[in-house]
């Protein structure tokens, strides 16, 4: 049981750990993406810097010191950002060094070429320039920027040479100007945790370089080139630990600190894309390549254009792969898509068609209860008249027997013609009216399907005559002349006869009674 929970803390803190470094990577990531939408804005500021240094020099001509002294600083601040433009300031300098004879200014100057010489990649121009100086007539002020001009070129050098004698002389001749910088160094200087840092790292010593270098990165300001360098090295660190989401992390803040610098020779950045294109996510990592390349072309640094020129074309068509695939992937989806819709339509079509049908069917339906409603109304009152008739009947009845007059009371039950002739007009009446009322239009579209010439016209008072009648009943669905001839007291050869003779005048003669059967009663 204390397996199984040691186990699970164990596995929880792992769990906790990553996602607490996914996190931070986010933000790493999220922050550098919002340094590079205002990079235009820092390269204003650096900008503004420069163009403050160059009134300044427009503004001291005779003063040759002063002058001095601003081409210098603008070779320096031009050294990361635009190579060719410091190395213009750099050669005013030298002149202006013979000028005042000042050994100290030209041996600053010179290095500070070298340097950039360096950067360009320049590599045998740097070199040459950089072993004219002698070490021994160095001051001590400038033996530092020596020990780091030697440092940077052999770092270049080993960079740049494929030869591995050559690259590990190099390396060595690194290390040699690295420790002599470190020794002369001040112990609380940020350039001297730097440097130690980076040869803590070299050797192996990781735990103890890791320590030193977060301790000096918590306290640079972030737009500085030493935060830059210190938050690269951390990340080779995390790299050598197996720690992925570390490196990432400390290389975006690298490249973010040299966005906030506007340092154009930078290699975070095009680390981090390398990194992302290893990780699968092509789209970050070509749009970091691509900045990458921008910087590099921008300050004209010769070997960033290189590394970046070996890897942009890796990245960059294994982008347009993915956006090929992702373009295929769209385009079966869109007919997917499409065929869907379509089923959707005709789907919908008979859906409405259906919905149509339904309300035919309920329309009909209505009428149909319509009919049923006015016709119960009408054979209603028609019973009940007729009710009222045999109530009168059986007192006019009883009353003859009671006065005895049965022989006229004989004589009035054998002849119909008392109680039918009344009533069967008042029977067929009753029947017009409640047909009319439903078919108000029925003798106008009934007179409609016969010849011109052998239309209806009624007499006055009458509604129906007896052949519209007989098609009237038709209309209401009884179709059986037997049934007709029952419902009018007519013989079915009549009705027959009729039917035919109607037929006979009709424009369609075989669809007629189709055509009756079509015309709508009131709604």
């Amino acid at each position: 049981m204390r397996n199984v929970i040691y186990l699970t803390t164990l596995f929880l803190s792992f769990f906790n750990l990553a996602l607490a470094q996914v996190a931070t990577e986010k933000v790493a990531f999220d922050q550098l993406d919002k340094a590079l939408k205002q990079q235009s804005y820092y390269m204003q500021i650096k900008e503004a810097h420069i163009d403050s240094l160059k009134q300044q020099l427009s503004s001291v001509n005779s003063n040759f010191d002063a002058r001095y002294q601003l081409n210098y600083a603008l070779g320096e601040s031009y050294k990361l950002f635009v190579t060719d433009s410091a190395l213009k300031y750099l050669d005013r300098s030298l002149l202006l060094a013979d000028t005042l004879r000042n050994p100290l200014y030209r041996t600053k100057s010179l290095i500070a070429r070298a340097e950039v010489l360096a950067i360009s990649g320049l590599y045998k121009e740097a070199s040459a320039e950089f072993h004219q100086i002698d070490p021994k007539k160095l001051s001590p002020q400038l033996m530092a920027d020596y020990y780091s001009c030697g440092r940077q070129i052999y770092s270049y050098l080993k960079t740049f040479v494929q030869n591995e004698q050559y690259k590990q002389e190099y390396s060595n001749k690194e290390v040699m100007y690295r420790d002599s910088l470190i020794a002369i160094l001040p112990k609380e200087s940020s350039s001297y945790k730097l440097y130690q840092g980076e040869k803590l790292l070299l050797e192996g010593d990781l735990t103890q370089a890791k320590v030193l270098l977060n301790q000096l990165l918590s306290v640079l300001p972030i737009d500085s080139n030493l935060y830059a360098r210190t938050a690269f090295s951390l990340a080779l660190i995390a790299q050598r630990e197996g720690e992925s989401r570390a490196y990432a992390t400390y290389l975006a803040y690298s490249a973010m600190s040299d966005v906030k610098a506007s340092v154009k020779e930078n290699a975070a950045l095009q680390y981090l894309a390398l990194y992302l294109y290893e990780r699968g996510d092509l789209k970050q990592a070509n749009r970091y390549i691509k900045y990458s390349l921008d910087d590099a072309i921008f300050c004209n640094a010769r070997l960033r254009t290189l590394e970046i020129s070996a890897i942009l074309p890796v990245i960059d068509a294994a982008y347009q792969k993915k956006l090929n695939a992702q373009h295929v992937q769209l385009v079966i989806f869109l007919v997917l898509v499409s065929v869907l819709s379509l089923f959707l339509v005709f789907t919908l079509f008979l859906i409405y068609r259906q919905m149509k049908t339904l309300k035919i069917a309920r329309h009909k339906l209505k009428q149909a209860n319509h009919v049923k409603e006015e016709y119960i109304g009408h054979f209603l009152n028609l019973c009940s008249l007729y009710i009222e008739k045999l109530d009168h009947f059986r007192l006019t009845v009883n009353r003859k027997i009671m006065a005895g007059q049965t022989e006229e009371l004989l004589r009035m039950t054998k002849s119909a013609s008392h109680l039918t002739g009344l009533g069967q007009k008042e029977f067929y009446a009753n029947f017009d009216n409640a047909f009319l009322q439903l078919y108000p239009n029925f003798v106008e579209h009934f007179n409609s399907l016969l010849q011109p010439d052998e239309r209806f016209v009624m007499k006055a008072g009458e509604l129906l005559n007896t052949e519209m009648r007989i098609y009237a009943i038709i209309r209401l669905g009884i179709d059986d002349s037997s049934k007709i001839a029952n419902f009018l007291h007519y013989s079915v050869n009549t009705i027959y006869t009729y039917r035919n003779k109607v037929k006979n005048k009709a424009i369609d003669r075989d669809n007629f009674e189709q055509e009756v059967l079509k015309i709508d009663s009131v709604e």
